[in-house]
């Protein structure tokens, strides 16, 4: 499943370059379903930024939540809102976890507790 072309439009629009950003970003690694949708690092990996956020496009309405577990540890970060009311109800959220550790983690975005989105991350 190819991205929504509004979500690739949204960022490449926010870049000082939108051309080079549009040709960059219809390449990313992309991940989603129905709901939203999220532009993973290279090879899953977050490499010496443990505080870089994974922002949703959500395609429907709704407030976004995220949690996260670390799977070779028994760190978890919370259920946490993004984005609350920042950029309306429907488009870019703004946010996502920061980590507290390096180690593999799976993190689970909801929209209105619904439509999950899950995904695993190397943070080193």
């Amino acid at each position: 499943m190819a991205p929504p072309a509004e979500a690739i439009e949204f960022f490449a629009h926010g870049s000082s370059e939108p051309d080079a950003a549009r040709e960059k970003l219809r390449t990313a690694n992309w991940y989603g379903n129905d709901a939203m949708w999220v532009v993973l690092p290279d090879r899953g990996e977050l490499v010496g930024r443990l505080d870089d956020k994974i922002p949703p496009y959500r395609l429907k309405r709704g407030r976004v939540q995220y949690e996260a577990r670390q799977l070779d540890a028994t760190r978890t970060v919370p259920r946490q809102p993004i984005g609350v009311d920042a950029y309306g109800d429907i488009g870019f959220a703004a946010g996502g976890p920061a980590f507290p550790t390096v180690g593999c983690w799976e993190v689970t975005y909801t929209l209105d507790g619904h439509d999950a989105l899950s995904f695993v991350l190397r943070v080193r």
